[in-house]
C-alpha cells in the first residue's frame, strides 16, 4: 500500500469507530494521533519533493518553448535569406522542441495535480489530527471527572460503613459497662452491706423513739 493509500484510509478512519474497538480508548487515540503525524510529516516530504520536480518540469517546458520560438526565428531568416534548405532544418528542430514541449506540459498536468492532491491530503490530515487531539482532550477530561466521582463514592461508601461500625461499637461500648456494673454490684462485700443495714436499722430504732418521745410530750400539754 502506498502512502497516499495508507493516509487516505487514517483520514477516513472514524475517530468514534476507533474509540468503540478500542480496549484503551486514551492509548488508542494516543496511538492515532501518532501516527497521523507520522504520516503528515511524510506527505509533508513527499509534497516538497513533488513541487521540486514540476519546477524541474516546468523549467525544462518553457526552455522548449523557447527553443521553439528561436527555431521559428531562424526558419524565418532563412526564409528571408533564399535558403529553403536550412528553413527546412530549422523548422525540424521546432518541431522536436514542440513535442517535447508538448509531453514536458503533460507531465507538468499531472505532477499539478499530484501535487493538489498532495496538499488537499496534508490538509484533510491536519484537520483529522486536530480533530482527534480534541476528542482526546475530551475523552481524557471525561475519563478523569469519571475516576474522581468514582473515587469520591467509593470514599462516601467507606464512611457509610464506618458509621455502622461506630454504631456497633458504640452498642458493645454499652453492653460492656452494663456488664462491668453487674459485676461490681455482685463483687460487693456482703460483709459490710450487712453493717450497713445494722447502722440504718439503728438509725431508724433512733427516729422512732424520738417520735414517740415528742408525741408524748405533745399530749401532756392539752
Amino acid at each position: 500500500m502506498g502512502l497516499l493509500d495508507r493516509v487516505r484510509n487514517i483520514v477516513r478512519a472514524n475517530v468514534g469507530d476507533v474509540l468503540s474497538r478500542a480496549e484503551d480508548p486514551e492509548k488508542a487515540l494516543d496511538q492515532m494521533v501518532a501516527d497521523m503525524n507520522e504520516n503528515l510529516v511524510k506527505i509533508r516530504q513527499a509534497a516538497a519533493l513533488a513541487i521540486a520536480a514540476q519546477n524541474r518540469l516546468q523549467a525544462e517546458y518553457e526552455q522548449r518553448l523557447q527553443a521553439v520560438k528561436d527555431w521559428q526565428r531562424r526558419a524565418e531568416l532563412a526564409v528571408d535569406r533564399g535558403d529553403d534548405d536550412l528553413a527546412r532544418q530549422a523548422l525540424t528542430r521546432k518541431f522536436q522542441y514542440q513535442r517535447e514541449a508538448d509531453q514536458l506540459h503533460q507531465s507538468v498536468q499531472a505532477q499539478g495535480a499530484h501535487l493538489d492532491e498532495l496538499r488537499a491530503t496534508v490538509q484533510d490530515l491536519e484537520s483529522r489530527i486536530q480533530q482527534a487531539i480534541a476528542k482526546r482532550n475530551q475523552l481524557v477530561a471525561r475519563y478523569r471527572t469519571a475516576e474522581a466521582s468514582q473515587k469520591l463514592s467509593q470514599e462516601l461508601s467507606k464512611s457509610g460503613d464506618m458509621s455502622t461500625i461506630l454504631g456497633r461499637l458504640e452498642m458493645k461500648t454499652a453492653d460492656a459497662e452494663a456488664q462491668a456494673a453487674a459485676y461490681h454490684e455482685l463483687s460487693r462485700d456482703s460483709l459490710e452491706d450487712r453493717f450497713a443495714q445494722l447502722e440504718d436499722g439503728d438509725n431508724v430504732e433512733d427516729e422512732l423513739a424520738a417520735l414517740k418521745q415528742h408525741r408524748l410530750l405533745g399530749d401532756g400539754q392539752h
